[in-house]
């Protein structure tokens, strides 16, 4: 045979290889597999906290009219899944409003809060922290990192929370209420 003709199968054969590898490549990179019982459920959340819903509530039980600098008031707050899902939360912003007119300032408070098993145990003497840890707030956007908390579908969990005024505005009286604001998350 000549030289041709064997150039010729020699780059015939080469390109023969070259097509069935690429083939064979591709077919590694296309496979699929049915799994048998599988299950896709959607659901909502959905967080209560006490008699408000959303992800923003006013406190109004923290409320003491007049209160005084350095003295603690708590009240339990109760927060429930409303949603369809399991979630866990946490709470990311909280302070105080100031509400009354003519107000040229605002207050100044140390916020705390607990888990504990129901309203009774929410007292003076109620250890804080793991519910959220101590911050001092002068607007409820103040940022804080609450402990994620998870809830099954239905369930609810108190919280003591204790807020302690620790400044005043120049005028003779203030009212304010207490705003809180929570993540919530699907749990997997």
């Amino acid at each position: 045979m000549s030289r041709r003709v064997w150039t010729a199968a020699a780059v015939l054969a080469a390109a023969g290889l070259t097509f069935a590898s690429v083939q064979t490549t591709g077919a590694l990179w296309r496979d699929s597999e049915a799994v048998p019982g599988t299950t896709l459920r959607a659901g909502s959340l959905g967080l209560s906290t006490g008699a408000g819903s959303g992800s923003t509530y006013t406190f109004t039980a923290l409320a003491k009219n007049p209160v005084l600098v350095n003295q603690a008031v708590q009240a339990p707050l109760t927060i429930t899944n409303t949603g369809t899902a399991p979630l866990r939360f946490r709470l990311t912003n909280g302070g105080p409003t100031v509400t009354s007119a003519g107000t040229t300032g605002g207050v100044t408070v140390s916020l705390a809060g607990a888990v504990v098993t129901d309203a009774a145990a929410c007292t003076a003497t109620t250890g804080m922290g793991s519910a959220f840890p101590t911050f001092t707030a002068t607007a409820p956007t103040q940022g804080v990192v609450g402990i994620w908390q998870r809830l099954d579908r239905g369930a609810s969990q108190t919280w003591c929370v204790r807020t302690t005024l620790t400044g005043v505005p120049t005028t003779a009286s203030v009212t304010y209420q207490h705003r809180f604001a929570f993540a919530v998350e699907q749990v997997r």
